[in-house]
């Protein structure tokens, strides 16, 4: 794609690379270059700014790191698509441990507390099927999860299954900011998804008990107080399927009340 030569004002000497670096973070905001865009040549881009070579690549480089280009050798550098799903992939495993695993459960109840909120007073019933069908599909993965819990690509289909439904009342918040944020850190929210089925598998089967039966699934009372406009039971449904209260069955098994 052909380049057009835009006026750029000189950058001072005082930390050079950052500001090339933020110069250029600016244009892509203003979408001066789209996604798949080459942007211009090094020396190009030492002319626009006013600075050598070195200081454009280190910049170059540095934006690359960050993932809002991708440099490509004998070709140049082009315009990607930022997402921030790959630095958070990397850094999942670091809240696999229990005080940033509750960080993680904070922050779902945070962002669908909210949202249940909302959908309650404002869901269609266009969306209340959409999040019906979630919930379907959600029971069919459990169902053949719950046959064999050690099957590790059954459990992963599970996972998926639980975060569409949850994702879905994020959806139906239409508060792009909660999609954003929620979609941004589900590789947090799936390992946390995958944490709390596999523990409770496990606990259960080690108790001797069979799998819970649908009409006991919390995920089919959170949707039922969605459709019912029932905020305090949206609540207490939230809190039970993410562990901020303990599920009688699953989490502990004396003859204590869960509620």
């Amino acid at each position: 794609m052909g380049y057009v030569k835009i006026r750029k004002n000189k950058i001072s000497r005082l930390s050079v690379v950052d500001q090339v670096c933020e110069a250029i973070k600016a244009d892509l905001a203003a979408k001066v270059w789209q996604v798949g865009d080459r942007l211009p040549s090094e020396s190009e881009l030492a002319d626009m700014f006013g600075v050598n070579r070195l200081s454009v690549r280190m910049a170059l480089q540095k934006l690359s790191t960050l993932g809002f280009i991708e440099t490509r050798v004998g070709e140049g550098s082009f315009v990607t698509e930022f997402s921030m799903q790959p630095f958070l992939l990397e850094v999942a495993g670091v809240y696999k441990d229990e005080k940033r695993r509750k960080d993680v459960e904070q922050l779902r109840n945070l962002l669908e507390g909210e949202c249940m909120s909302i959908a309650i007073l404002e869901a269609t019933e266009e969306e209340k099927n959409g999040l019906k069908e979630k919930l379907e599909q959600y029971f069919e993965k459990e169902a053949v999860y719950n046959q064999n819990i050690k099957d590790d690509e059954a459990l992963d289909e599970l996972v998926n299954a639980d975060f569409a439904f949850h994702y879905e009342i994020i959806n139906i918040s239409h508060n792009h900011i909660y999609m954003d944020v929620y979609a941004m850190v589900q590789q947090l929210i799936r390992e946390h998804i995958k944490y709390l089925i596999s523990t409770r598998a496990r606990r259960r089967e080690e108790a001797g008990l069979m799998a819970l039966d649908h009409k006991d699934d919390k995920h089919l009372q959170m949707y039922e107080s969605i459709v019912n406009g029932d905020i305090e039971e949206a609540r207490r449904s939230r809190e039970l399927i993410l562990g901020i209260r303990p599920i009688h069955g699953m989490d502990y098994f004396d003859q204590a009340d869960e509620s």
